[in-house]
């Protein structure tokens, strides 16, 4: 009895992984990190020219400290993209439906063994490490 459970739950595993490879995968993702400024131009003309015409949909932009925050203005690296250059990226996104997630690490990921990022700079009681 349990040989044929296990059986029955394996060919119904089998079916659903062929079913699935079948379909056409419904995200397809880019993670990269935000450019400078500098590198803006060069970075619109990649997601229009490359990212676009390859059927790329969400694009995961590792923004961090890479922006000019109104609220927090202490934060802000020192070569952050405005808002306005933010809305460049936002709209050639658009004109392809590509999908922006700005991805901003947490309070784990504030330093990496020697280097401590901008938030630890400034707010050195926020570190976590033993």
């Amino acid at each position: 009895m349990y040989a044929k459970r296990i059986l029955t739950y394996f060919l119904i595993l089998c079916t659903c992984q062929i079913a699935a490879a079948q379909r056409p995968l419904s995200i397809r993702g880019f993670c990269i990190a935000v450019p400078s400024p500098e590198r803006l131009d060069d970075f619109v003309k990649f997601i229009d020219e490359e990212l676009a015409p390859r059927g790329v949909n969400t694009l995961i932009l590792r923004v961090d400290h890479n922006y000019q925050f109104e609220s927090r203005p202490e934060l802000r690296d020192e070569n952050a993209l405005s808002r306005d250059e933010v809305k460049k990226l936002v709209t050639i996104c658009r004109k392809h439906a590509i999908r922006i997630i700005p991805q901003i690490n947490l309070l784990g990921h504030q330093s990496w063994a020697e280097k401590t990022g901008k938030l630890l700079s400034v707010y050195p009681q926020f570190d976590e490490t033993p």
